[in-house]
């Protein structure tokens, strides 16, 4: 089974690095793709890939069964269903990771409807989210195939991004680093 955990990792936080440990110790022997964003998602904040996908690379280097795709590193973006299905000519169970308090907004997405019904979903759930059968209620149209894992870390990428002098608390120190030596993000006198 692949399970594509796909997002900006704008920077990768130490909790994806749990959600990566907590996927492959529930589906042992998988394979977890990460899968960045490419530069033209509509994201103002958004680092260049060669950064991100360098982090991600960085964060999982002592992680066995995690790569990173630079599948839309390469071209324009064409949404979550598109790079799913061309993953699927490598693997043919495929799983997509999502965080709950980003399912609220999946109907905003390109094909959402295609992409629920064609692809199982992993949501992450994290307190403070849609419950279970809010979600269910949420798509009760929409052929879907959900499983909820509890996640509840209070880490994001846009605190690690806003405030800097937190970033040792919400980065790995090779991370961190990392956006020091290359100046990314805003510079700040508290790193």
């Amino acid at each position: 089974m692949m399970i594509v955990f796909g997002g900006a990792f704008n920077p990768p936080t130490i909790a994806h690095l749990n959600i990566i440990k907590k996927l492959l110790s529930i589906y042992k022997g998988s394979q977890i793709l990460l899968l960045p964003v490419g530069n033209d998602y509509s994201k103002p904040e958004l680092i260049d890939i060669k950064h991100r996908m360098q982090m991600l690379k960085i964060l999982t280097m002592n992680s066995k069964n995690t790569q990173v795709s630079d599948l839309e590193a390469n071209r324009k973006y064409q949404g979550t269903l598109a790079s799913l299905k061309e993953l699927g000519t490598i693997d043919d169970d495929i799983r997509f990771v999502i965080g709950s308090d980003n399912l609220a907004r999946i109907k905003k997405w390109i094909k959402y409807e295609e992409l629920l019904t064609t692809y199982p979903l992993i949501i992450m759930n994290r307190k403070g989210s849609l419950s279970e059968e809010e979600v269910n209620s949420l798509f009760a149209d929409v052929k879907h195939q959900f499983t909820f894992i509890d996640f509840d870390e209070d880490i994001s990428s846009t605190e690690a991004r806003e405030h800097p002098e937190k970033r040792s608390e919400l980065l790995t120190d090779e991370v961190h680093q990392y956006i020091l030596k290359n100046h990314l993000y805003k510079e700040s006198i508290y790193v």
